[in-house]
């Protein structure tokens, strides 16, 4: 997600050298981060503070920088299972499995929401079958503005499941490219999601040219996020890629005196440099914050909703991508990271990843019912107050929507998907190719994954299996719960 693992990267750990999971305690609490910055943001537009003269108010209008978090969160955890089959030539992940499980995880609690947000703030503008049809089918932002009061916020989940149906296209794309070696592919596979970061940073200016000939709501569709998305497939790449079997790095593992590595390794390519400034987590994370101060200027463009210049527009989406890969990668990186990883795996940060989803669906409700319900005036109001008016509300609310919803729904998913069938063959798991020119030696670190017998060792960075015959995309089920908020059992 490196020398020796430890529990707090990785979540369920056999110890050193033992398969781990791609469940990390860390980005489910990053989750928590980013749906926490998304609800204070409209506290703070909704509050009036935003358009206040102050710098704190400048720093609140980019805390939508939490979108760009969860999008780059779901480009990590989604991809990296196919990822890790291509580059190894195992079975890809089966589609439809991975996009039932998206559906199950997404829609039941959304439509909960909608419902409630429909029937008490919207309906008097739903005359059709269609107008239903709209928010429920997660199509708002594909005509004339269709965002229903207490559900503007979705437009950005209209986003991402475009992300969802487009992601296994993405994997055919690069398992396609090829590569006769693991490194090869694993080159392909990254020099993909750099296209998809520069096309994503392409379109986002070209929607905000005062020449473009695209809609307006051009600049919510997916192509103006695909660098966000890529990046956290960049990151996904990076952390499963292959090292020789003698050996992990020291740049992966930890350096260990006498350690036999590959020179040709990437991360031993990469300077020194941007090893400190990407992965060490004090430095990662304090390189951040600058960003995002710098964001909060005018130079990003200004905080509220009015119209913004190409420049100001690709000036934000740069500073956020860079947020958030100073944010991400040293939580998925070589090593432990350090006290951002500490306060990301506290238990009470833990259990707000755990319902972040349902704090995203209920916050803009909750911010209605105070400002419908408990006398406070929009653009108008005590910061402080709202906000913890909202959390009140927001957080019972959210508990309520996963423990009646999405976790009931996704333990009778795994029952469902547990039980026998006479029919069922495993998979053959096939051993990866190896590099011609490239002697294998034994493992010499106690921190490089175990491997079953027969196959090469696995970095640290692979999601091994605890059972050689579970297949691929059975190991990447934990990638796609995280992904949705959910904890593996």
């Amino acid at each position: 997600m490196g020398g020796p693992v430890t529990p707090a990267r990785t979540g369920r750990e056999a110890g050193p050298g033992g398969p781990r999971t791609g469940w990390s305690p860390a980005l489910e609490g990053l989750r928590a981060l980013a749906v926490l910055a998304v609800l204070v943001h409209h506290v703070s537009y909704l509050s009036g503070l935003t358009n206040s003269l102050g710098r704190f108010g400048g720093l609140l209008a980019r805390l939508d920088l939490g979108v760009a978090l969860f999008f780059a969160l779901s480009g990590f955890l989604l991809y990296r299972p196919f990822a890790v089959a291509a580059i190894n030539c195992r079975p890809q992940p089966s589609v439809r499995r991975y996009l039932w499980h998206r559906a199950l995880r997404i829609l039941p609690a959304y439509w909960a929401m909608a419902a409630v947000a429909l029937v008490w703030l919207n309906i008097d503008y739903l005359r059709s079958l269609w107008d239903w049809a709209v928010p429920l089918l997660l199509l708002q932002i594909y005509q004339p503005l269709r965002l229903p009061v207490g559900m503007e916020q979705t437009w950005s989940l209209a986003t991402e499941v475009a992300f969802y149906l487009a992601l296994p296209l993405f994997a055919v794309l690069g398992r396609k490219l090829g590569g006769r070696t693991p490194r090869a592919r694993a080159r392909r596979h990254l020099l993909l999601g750099v296209v998809l970061i520069v096309a994503g940073a392409v379109w986002n200016a070209y929607t905000h040219a005062p020449d473009s000939a695209l809609p307006g709501l051009s600049v919510v569709w997916l192509p103006a996020y695909l660098d966000w998305f890529g990046l956290g497939m960049v990151l996904a790449v990076l952390a499963c890629w292959p090292v020789g079997a003698a050996a992990a790095t020291p740049f992966l593992s930890g350096f260990h005196p006498g350690t036999v590595h590959d020179d040709e390794d990437l991360w031993l390519t990469t300077p020194r440099g941007l090893r400190v400034f990407t992965f060490a987590p004090g430095t990662a994370w304090l390189v951040a914050g600058m960003l995002l101060w710098i964001a909060s200027t005018p130079i990003a463009g200004p905080r509220a909703l009015e119209p913004v210049t190409a420049v100001e527009s690709l000036t934000e989406h740069l500073l956020f991508g860079l947020v958030v890969w100073f944010v991400m990668a040293p939580l998925v990186g070589p090593r432990p990271a350090g006290l951002p990883q500490a306060l990301l795996s506290h238990p009470v940060v833990r259990f707000l990843g755990r319902i972040s989803y349902g704090i995203f669906l209920w916050h803009l409700l909750a911010i209605e019912a105070c400002l419908r319900l408990l006398g406070f005036t929009r653009f108008d109001s005590s910061f402080w107050g709202l906000l913890l008016a909202s959390l009140l509300l927001t957080i019972p609310a959210a508990t309520l929507s996963y423990y009646l919803i999405e976790w009931p729904l996704q333990r009778l998913r795994r029952r469902v998907e547990s039980r026998p069938q006479a029919a069922d063959v495993p998979e053959p798991v096939l051993p990866p190719p190896v590099e011609v020119g490239v002697p294998v030696r034994a493992p010499v670190l106690q921190g490089a994954a175990s491997a079953p017998p027969g196959q090469a060792a696995l970095p640290a960075g692979l999601v091994a299996a605890a059972d050689p015959a579970v297949t691929q995309h059975q190991r990447g089920d934990g990638d796609e719960q995280q992904a949705g908020g959910d904890r593996p059992e």
